[in-house]
């Protein structure tokens, strides 16, 4: 919003919680967990052009996704991973320098391999429910479609 929104940019509530963030980012001295740590490096990756430090918070992070770009969730199912376009969904962005072009193409074939026969896609974490699952299907479509398409895939 901030970057549509001067009135946002400008208040003073963001200038606080992404200071909380960087803080909260540096401070982290062990491994993440898996969703921490994609957050964290999405964030980074948002706020890149208006705070410098930034990009060695990214740097530092990046030691904790393997080359595959496969980071196994602890807690989650057996074979729940988050996959390179978790951490780095869009072209030209810093988190894509994270992963070796060859990482991003085989993950946007795995996504698009993922849609279903009736054209969506379902969810890949633990599932609370039938209708939870239902429920968070529509979103993951809308965000599987539109990583493909800012990819260039549709």
């Amino acid at each position: 919003m901030a970057a549509h929104d001067p009135a946002v940019a400008a208040h003073p509530w963001l200038e606080r919680a992404t200071r909380y963030c960087l803080d909260a980012i540096q401070a982290l001295d062990e491994r993440p967990h898996a969703y921490v740590l994609s957050f964290a490096v999405r964030f980074l990756d948002a706020v890149h052009r208006t705070r410098p430090e930034a990009a060695g918070l990214l740097k530092r992070l990046s030691v904790h996704i393997p080359e595959d770009g496969r980071v196994p969730v602890e807690g989650g199912t057996a074979e729940e991973r988050l996959h390179p376009l978790d951490f780095a969904p869009y072209p030209g962005r810093p988190a894509r320098e994270l992963f070796a072009p060859e990482v991003i193409a085989a993950d946007l074939d795995r996504l698009a391999g993922t849609q279903q026969q009736d054209g969506g896609w379902v969810v890949d974490y633990a599932q609370i429910s039938p209708a939870g699952a239902l429920e968070w299907r529509g979103a993951a479509t809308v965000r599987a479609v539109e990583i493909l398409r800012r990819n260039g895939v549709l």
